[in-house]
This record gives structure tokens, C-alpha cells and sequence, in this order.
């Protein structure tokens, strides 16, 4: 399999649907640990896909499956790097998780 950063934009594509379908059925058949698994997989995939361009340092996104807004610090890679409202901790997320 080759890597995420070396994958066209429709490979990407046909990737997180093959991945959206496979965490589903692990989904459905209770096996929570392969979903979860295949779900990160998911958005690091789709975070190649996305890129950085269309978020912004300073700008207030929601993390999926989270509730709190996250300001974005910086970023390394396709990562974002932020803080939660109300919170000095640092964290990282693929930027495939912002909303």
C-alpha cells in the first residue's frame, strides 16, 4: 500500500470510501476496536485530501466527537496544533477531524 502523501487526489478518494465502508461494518458487528482503528485511518486520509490551505492559524474550529471549540496554533504536516477553549494544553489533531 503506498503512503497518503504519495496518493493522487482520486486515490484518496476511493481510500476513505473503502475505509468508510470497512469501519462501518466493523461498526455494525460490535467489533468497536477495529472501528476505531479504520475511523483514524479515515481522517488521516482525508486530511491528505483536504490539506492545510483551507484552515487557518488563529481560526476556531469544532474537533469531530468533541464538544468544545479548538483554536488552532500551528501545523506540522496535516496536523493542527491548538488548544480547546478554557484550556492551556496543547494538542494535535488531522486536520481530516476539523469541522
Amino acid at each position: 500500500m503506498r503512503l497518503y502523501s504519495q496518493m493522487t487526489l482520486a486515490e484518496l478518494q476511493l481510500e476513505m470510501e473503502r475505509l468508510r465502508k470497512e469501519a462501518e461494518d466493523k461498526q455494525k458487528a460490535g467489533d468497536l476496536v477495529q472501528f476505531g482503528i479504520l475511523q483514524q485511518k479515515f481522517f488521516l486520509a482525508k486530511s491528505y485530501y483536504l490539506g492545510t490551505n483551507e484552515f487557518r492559524i488563529g481560526q476556531t474550529y469544532q474537533v469531530y466527537g468533541y464538544d468544545a471549540p479548538f483554536t488552532i496554533d500551528y501545523f506540522n504536516g496535516v496536523f493542527a496544533w491548538g488548544r480547546f477553549a478554557g484550556t492551556d494544553e496543547q494538542l494535535g489533531f488531522p486536520v481530516g477531524m476539523l469541522e
